[in-house]
């Protein structure tokens, strides 16, 4: 945590607090013997999976990031960029996921313009919305009072794409910005038009069609991870049907603008779970399960990405050769 402010350090407790708060609550209202038994079913093995493709979730997502990072001709060692992607989920949990942005810092040190990193993060997450919203379409099959407004809204979404390729719309938003008095707001209009003049080039038909199939891979492991999970706790939901359910959860807590959506995710998924048969401990116990395999995971892995970066600059600052300091004449002149 070397790297992290102290508003971003204090926002972090905030969101462990809240959360172990909310799964406190949740255990006691259910009972934590019955919790606790229901973990235990997972078992080493288990838990091992559920990491593994929570972790299959970073890499592929990071492969798109590095891909965006050549496509925009900037050359960075692997590694450091890894470390660098990583330590953004030591955010994650703040509003809309907007403290990933740490990562501009970092790469602004490499000449990476915040116009282009901030694009590259604005890429990932509406195609992540994207790809989420589709395999919540999937609840069209069973949930008919969420399937049709889902799939209305990944159609749109998919229908915005065209219009977030146009130059026409960089060119409109500038445009604007000429005709508005207020500074503020008019900055703002000239740096969106410059953020979505950079994604241009990455939601190209080529990239965005790679850029939404390795999202889709990603997203599809977790939500097979959440059907296994499901599965070890002798629930049997069709697959088709635990994707939607695991991506309908995944909406509401982004939706919610709660901090990583702690508390709104797990309720929605704890409420379609009951709602589908699952029995009240299972209805608790598997969002706080996959919550902690996937949400506080990512945060613990950027937390211990952002100590390594913070270790790695301390190293280089005292690899530096000290600069001698010049001193004065001891002798008079006669």
């Amino acid at each position: 945590m070397l790297n992290l402010s102290h508003r971003q350090k204090r926002a972090l407790a905030l969101s462990l607090v809240m959360a172990a708060t909310l799964y406190l609550v949740f255990i006691l209202l259910t009972g934590y013997e019955a919790i606790f038994a229901a973990v235990s079913r997972l078992g080493w093995s288990g838990w091992l999976l559920l990491l593994s493709c929570s972790l299959s979730n970073y890499l592929l997502r990071f492969v798109r990031w590095q891909f965006y990072l050549q496509t925009l001709e900037y050359r960075l060692p692997v590694s450091l960029s890894f470390f660098y992607y990583m330590s953004g989920f030591a955010l994650t949990t703040t509003p809309g996921k907007a403290g990933e942005t740490i990562r501009s810092v970092y790469l602004n040190s490499h000449g990476v313009s915040y116009a282009d990193s901030l694009a590259m993060f604005f890429t990932e997450r509406f195609l992540d919305v994207v790809v989420v919203t589709l395999l919540a379409a999937l609840s069209v099959l069973s949930i008919n009072e969420y399937g049709r407004f889902i799939l209305t809204a990944a159609s749109v979404l998919l229908l915005f794409l065209p219009l977030l390729r146009s130059r026409y719309l960089v060119t409109w938003l500038r445009h604007l910005a000429m005709h508005i008095r207020y500074a503020r707001l008019q900055q703002l209009l000239i740096q969106l038009s410059k953020l979505l003049d950079s994604a241009r080039t990455l939601l190209q038909w080529r990239r965005l069609y790679g850029g939404l199939g390795i999202g889709l891979l990603a997203w599809a492991v977790q939500g097979l991870a959440f059907y296994y999970l499901l599965n070890s706790l002798q629930t049997e939901l069709p697959l088709y049907l635990a994707m939607a359910i695991y991506a309908i959860s995944l909406l509401a807590g982004a939706l919610s603008f709660v901090p990583g959506g702690i508390g709104t995710t797990e309720a929605v998924m704890a409420l379609l779970l009951l709602n589908n048969g699952c029995d009240t401990v299972t209805a608790v116990a598997v969002p706080l399960i996959s919550r902690l395999s996937t949400l506080w995971f990512a945060v613990a892995l950027g937390l211990l990405a952002s100590l390594y970066l913070g270790a790695r600059k301390q190293a280089d600052r005292s690899a530096e050769p000290e600069i001698p300091q010049r001193q004065g004449s001891d002798t008079q002149e006669g």
